[in-house]
């Protein structure tokens, strides 16, 4: 029974305890695109014009990660900015108005590697954590204030190597934040479910070979 115990403590170390040599440190760049799933109003006004449904617009987005590979488990921290834009009618932008409006997303994720193919360099995982929704451009902030937000992030990827210190990911992730932000006459506005997700391909340089 000893010896049981003894084994089964052993197993359990092996699996808690990366083996020596395979914690490293990752580094990548990434781009790929941004898609708003929700409005941020379902009305608002500029000026006399009332505006429907404003929200964000798709957009292309660059970023980067720094992972700390720990075998199965890694602990990552992310950053991006979209080149978003507000889907403001036409009659809004004869205004003058500028509807470009950046969005930041920053997180710190943990990931884990549910599937490793055998004889392969392919891994599959999941990631959660939180982190920050920022959103930016001349119309929200000198209209809006409390365009920063605290998010979830829930994602997905797969990984695959090209060597021993590069991998090309691939990753999907959903920034779920609460957006209520507040006018300048003071007065909150409805709160609106936000799904923020990002689609991206990169590129990972790691410090020591991965394994």
């Amino acid at each position: 029974m000893l010896r049981r115990m003894t084994l089964v403590a052993a197993l359990i170390s092996a699996l808690a305890v990366p083996a020596h040599g395979q914690v490293t440190i990752g580094l990548s760049a990434f781009s790929g695109g941004y898609l708003p799933v929700s409005d941020l109003f379902d009305q608002t006004r500029l000026g006399t014009l009332p505006i429907l449904n404003l929200g964000q617009e798709p957009a292309v987005l660059v970023g980067g990660r720094l992972t700390v590979w720990l075998s199965r488990l890694a602990v990552e921290a992310e950053v991006a900015y979209a080149l978003s834009k507000l889907d403001m009618p036409d009659l809004a932008k004869e205004y003058g108005v500028e509807d470009k409006a950046g969005v930041f997303l920053g997180s710190l994720n943990a990931l884990y590697v549910f599937f490793q193919a055998p004889f392969s360099p392919l891994s599959l995982y999941v990631s959660g954590g939180a982190g920050l929704v920022s959103r930016g451009g001349e119309y929200l902030e000198n209209n809006i204030e409390g365009t920063t937000d605290v998010a979830g992030a829930v994602g997905a990827g797969l990984r695959f190597g090209l060597g021993p210190l590069a991998h090309v990911r691939f990753d999907i992730r959903d920034y779920i934040s609460s957006f209520k932000p507040t006018n300048r006459a003071g007065e909150e506005l409805d709160a609106k479910l936000q799904n923020d997700i990002i689609a991206t391909l990169g590129l990972e340089f790691a410090f020591t070979p991965m394994r």
